[in-house]
Order: structure tokens, then C-alpha cells, then sequence
């Protein structure tokens, strides 16, 4: 009975931990949404891994550098993403993978687009922060399915 309390206990406190380690997923990604929105590098860079691998909703594939030179210094400017849905799956201590869709308003080459994507990330524990190490969108379906 003692034993079987204490895997109880056991799995509680573990479910707590992670609570606050999906909360800290999702206070990284609001960063990294923030920094994208001001087009902030060094903000931006302090949400994102080593090892980057992104890509975007219309197939374009981008490693760290190239992933932050075209969002903060090239043809698009993010005005601004707005998440619509996310969840947080703890895979390990030190993984995270999150879900969702975000609305999100850019205006590329001069011109305002709207899309909403979905998405999938991961994210790592590195230097002791949740940073971003992929990332793969794609546009969601229009209402109506088509």
C-alpha cells in the first residue's frame, strides 16, 4: 500500500514538473514570436538552438543563419502572429515537442499577407533554456476543406 502511495505521489509530482516545464515551452515560444514581431536578432537568437532546421509553410528550408537573416533582415517583416492553438508534449526531460496553428500577417517584398499555418516544433534544453530546434508548418486547410 506504501509502495503503491508512493508511485502515486511519484507520478503526481512528475506531472507537476512537467506542467511547469510546458508553461516555460510556451513562454519560450512567445519570445521567440515577440522577437520575430519587433525583428529583434539578438532576441530572437536567444531562442533558437545551435541547430536549427526550419521550414516554413511554402516548403523553403533554412538552417539557423539563413532561417535569422530572412526573419529579421530580409523582404518580410512579420506584423504579427496571433496563436490560435498549442500543446505541449514533454517527450524527456530536455524535449519538447509543440503543436498548433498561429494566424499569422506579414507584408513580403512590399506586400500585406495573411495565412494561417499549422505547425509542428521542438524544442531542447540548451544552456539551460527551451530553444527552438525545428520547426515544420504548413498552410490549414480553408473552411470548408477546401
Amino acid at each position: 500500500m506504501a509502495r503503491a502511495l508512493g508511485f502515486a505521489l511519484a507520478l503526481l509530482c512528475g506531472a507537476s514538473a512537467f506542467a511547469g516545464t510546458a508553461e516555460d515551452v510556451l513562454a519560450a515560444d512567445g519570445a521567440r514570436l515577440a522577437a520575430l514581431i519587433a525583428a529583434d536578432r539578438s532576441a530572437l537568437d536567444a531562442t533558437l538552438a545551435r541547430e536549427l532546421h526550419y521550414v516554413h509553410a511554402n516548403g523553403l528550408t533554412q538552417d539557423r543563419a539563413a532561417y535569422v537573416q530572412s526573419a529579421v533582415g530580409g523582404a518580410m517583416k512579420y506584423v504579427s502572429i496571433t496563436p490560435l492553438e498549442r500543446q505541449v508534449r514533454v517527450l524527456a526531460p530536455q524535449v519538447a515537442l509543440l503543436t498548433g496553428s498561429n494566424r499569422v500577417a506579414v507584408v513580403l517584398d512590399g506586400k500585406p499577407l495573411e495565412a494561417e499555418v499549422l505547425y509542428t516544433a521542438v524544442y531542447v534544453q540548451e544552456a539551460g533554456a527551451w530553444k527552438l530546434t525545428a520547426w515544420q508548418s504548413t498552410p490549414a486547410p480553408k473552411p470548408g476543406g477546401k
